[in-house]
Parts: C-alpha cells; structure tokens; sequence
C-alpha cells in the first residue's frame, strides 16, 4: 500500500472516530473502536472494521453504523477534503478476540505443560 493511501485511510479512521464519539449520542458506541480502515485505490468505497468489548453487541452495531454510514459520511465530508469520499461499509472486526482466544490456547498448552513436568519430577 502506497504512503498515500496509508495516510487517507489514517485520517479517514482518526475522523470516523470522532464523528462516532462526538456526535452520535449510543452509550453503544462507547466502546466502540475503529480498528482500521481500508480504501480502494479509486477512493470509492473504505471498508472501516470495528470492534467493541461486548461481542454480544456486534449485531447492533453493525446495524447502527450501516443506518448512520449516510450521516458518518456527511460529517467525514466536513471534516476531510477529497475529490471524491467514498462510500462507507462497516465490518466487525474479530481479529481482537482471535488474538486473545489464541493467547490464552497457549497459556492453556504452557500450563499443562508445567504441569506435566512437576508429574515426571515426582
């Protein structure tokens, strides 16, 4: 990925968030975080992945961010000047929990491990 495009999606996530905290008023959105953003080349679509410490929640999420994707943009448009701002898709980002469920399969693997050699020791 160019620089360029690096830096679009950069300040496209940095705006997002703050039309997300600052003007729409869903304790959901509270812990809502934009993990990252990924613009096509032409600039016409950015798919904005998410994520949220309640993973019950992601459904709700993404059907707010899909019904306020027009008015996110709306504001983005204030905020950013580009030739074209492309088009919004929202994405649950799951590679958060993916990171942790792996961590903890290998602490589960460690432990059991240690465990297995305090048994060979005795």
């Amino acid at each position: 990925m160019s620089m360029r495009m690096e830096k679009v999606n950069r300040e496209i996530r940095k705006q997002i968030m703050g039309v997300i905290s600052k003007e729409m008023d869903d304790p959901l959105f509270d812990f809502l975080t934009v993990t990252r953003v990924d613009t096509t080349s032409d600039l016409r679509e950015s798919k904005v992945y998410f994520s949220l410490l309640d993973e019950s929640k992601y459904t709700h999420a993404q059907e707010s961010l899909d019904k306020m994707s027009k008015f996110i943009r709306v504001n983005l448009g204030k905020k950013i000047r580009m030739k074209y701002l492309p088009e919004l898709k929202f994405i649950a980002d799951n590679s958060i929990r993916y990171s942790v469920d792996i961590h903890k399969k290998i602490e589960d693997v460690m432990q059991e491990d240690e465990s297995r050699k305090h048994n060979i020791e005795d």
